[in-house]
């Protein structure tokens, strides 16, 4: 499906909070998911531009890890989990259908909200730190797996209905990717059917003026509460596919090291 967003353009700045001095390792170390919990605030799946490599990372401006809320900071996505606190775990009244998640009525369902909302991870999508210049046409976004116990959908609520932008129930395919314009941040709902560990694998990718078609590929940890740490997560029938994303930083903060562009095969 081609996706255009364009109300929802607003250019996020800097906020002025604490420091991360707190969340920064002292020696190189590799992260875990579960080791560092984004728990409220707001931040991007954010699509950044360096070493003429396409890069997928959160950035945190107001988010809280840890209990620290972090000031425009890149971190890698292996190196964090966001929870999706017990909370937000409803059931469904009359009405209030999710056909896309194969949900209805009385049905429960874990969802992390499109509109800010305090105590609770604001998760949003940008393309702010990309220069409009260079690039040709928009950033393509392709959902590539999901492990997890349940069905998982993201989309955007709307006066008249639904936008699905992934969603597992139907399997995954070519109707899980959408466009998105360079320059801009929005925002969407996350949906869960099940409580546990759901890791999400995500692909970008964009024509470069001058080095053509480039791509990255990542992949984001939901923790959806009540949670038992005791529970090994097993990856489901949707497994994770092209694992490019390796979960290896020297510090919290840090963006995982780009060793060159990935070339986007024609």
């Amino acid at each position: 499906m081609m996706i255009r967003f364009g109300s929802g353009i607003r250019l996020v700045g800097a906020i002025a909070l604490a420091t991360v001095g707190a969340l920064v390792a002292s020696a190189p170390v590799r992260a875990e998911f579960s080791s560092n919990l984004f728990t409220s605030g707001h931040a991007d799946i954010g699509v950044g531009f360096e070493d003429d490599a396409l890069f997928l990372h959160y950035h945190f401006e107001g988010g809280v890890v840890n209990g620290v809320p972090l000031a425009d900071e890149e971190i890698d996505p292996g190196a964090v989990t966001t929870v999706v606190p017990e909370s937000l775990r409803v059931s469904l009244g009359a009405g209030e259908d999710l056909p896309f998640l194969g949900l209805g009525a009385g049905d429960e369902v874990s969802i992390l909200p499109q509109v800010n909302t305090p105590g609770v991870p604001f998760l949003g999508l940008a393309t702010e730190e990309l220069l409009d210049s260079d690039w040709a046409g928009g950033i393509g976004f392709e959902l590539l797996g999901v492990s997890g116990p349940g069905e998982m959908a993201v989309w955007q609520s709307g006066l008249f209905g639904a936008t699905v932008l992934f969603d597992t129930l139907d399997g995954i395919g070519p109707d899980d990717a959408f466009t998105f314009p360079i320059g801009v941040h929005d925002h969407a709902n996350y949906g869960f059917t099940e409580v546990g560990i759901y890791d999400v694998t995500i692909r970008v990718t964009g024509t470069h003026t001058s080095l053509g078609a480039l791509a990255d590929t990542a992949t984001f940890r939901f923790r959806v509460e009540p949670f038992s740490a005791a529970v090994v997560p097993e990856p489901g029938s949707l497994a994770m596919v092209g694992l490019g994303a390796t979960a290896v930083l020297g510090a919290v903060g840090s963006r995982r090291p780009r060793p060159g562009k990935e070339v986007e095969s024609a």
